[in-house]
């Protein structure tokens, strides 16, 4: 799935959430907000895991309160969950850590059990670009829904097109006539498309640029990727933000599917200048939401 980032100064809750992550997640460990804040600007980090306390209780110490606020005002597309425990954190503590941006909260020895430590994860992360996806893919096959879900889930992978059927437990060749068959892209063409909506959800935080999302999505480099957004969304980076991001990305992709499965339909071929040129969507398409231009 997606991309973790810890900050945890007790080890053996680090260890309980490698244990419980296993290899369905990459971890990254960092030992401070600093080292947090530089994993989440050159990664595509999906949920940060912390705790606001000091692992000896100190009357004379607060929670890093200020420091979550910063955190979250400069990458708002990270989840971030709070793995504690009560003491040292007070119920007022918990109450204010929500206020702060907190997402989600882990408490040791009640929610860090393997199955429910890997279902609070999950659903922090579905909060992000996987919550847009699901209602605009209600009405996909099971297979298709599945490839283009892990496509955005692991866009930090890069993924083969041998990657995403094995995942899938399919031969290739049956997958690209799935993919085919619901007028989705190629399954090269389909990776290339998760991480654009990956690309496009990291936009929406303000503070980065489009050279630091290439360099969080491996792209060959600054160029390679506003010259990927003109050619899968015909806009750059600064317009992909503005027009609503990763939502914005979603709802061109799925515009040129249903354009695919009206034009396969009518029997109309690609380039046909009797082919519509564009194919009312059939399913729910994301809200765009208000951004901010690229510094």
């Amino acid at each position: 799935m997606g991309l973790i980032a810890t900050l945890l100064p007790a080890p053996p809750r680090l260890d309980r959430v490698r244990a419980a992550l296993g290899d369905r997640h990459g971890t990254i460990s960092c030992g401070s907000w600093e080292a947090l804040a530089t994993a989440c600007g050159r990664r595509a980090v999906t949920v940060a895991i912390v705790d606001l306390f000091p692992v000896v209780p100190s009357t004379n110490q607060r929670p890093a309160f200020e420091v979550l606020r910063r955190f979250k005002r400069r990458f708002p597309s990270v989840a971030v969950l709070l793995y504690t425990s009560a003491p040292p954190a007070r119920p007022h503590d918990l109450f204010e850590a929500g206020r702060f941006g907190i997402d989600g909260l882990v408490l040791a020895g009640r929610d860090d059990e393997p199955r429910r430590l890997r279902a609070i994860v999950d659903r922090a992360e579905a909060s992000g670009a996987l919550a847009l996806l699901r209602p605009a893919l209600g009405d996909v096959k099971p297979t298709v829904r599945d490839a283009v879900m892990l496509c955005v889930s692991r866009a930090h992978q890069q993924l083969t097109p041998d990657d995403l059927a094995r995942i899938l437990g399919l031969r290739r060749k049956l997958l690209s006539a799935r993919l085919s068959q619901a007028g989705f892209p190629t399954s090269q063409r389909l990776i290339a498309w998760g991480r654009m909506i990956v690309a496009a959800r990291l936009l929406e935080d303000r503070e980065r640029t489009a050279d630091s999302v290439a360099l969080a999505l491996d792209y060959p480099s600054g160029s390679a990727f506003r010259n990927a957004c003109q050619r899968y969304v015909g806009a750059a980076p600064h317009l992909v933000r503005a027009r609503g991001g990763a939502a914005y990305v979603i709802a061109q992709l799925l515009a040129q599917v249903d354009e695919r499965s009206l034009a396969a339909g009518t029997g109309a071929r690609a380039g046909d200048p009797a082919a519509p040129a564009r194919a009312t969507p059939s399913r729910p398409v994301p809200a765009l939401t208000p951004t901010v231009p690229l510094p």
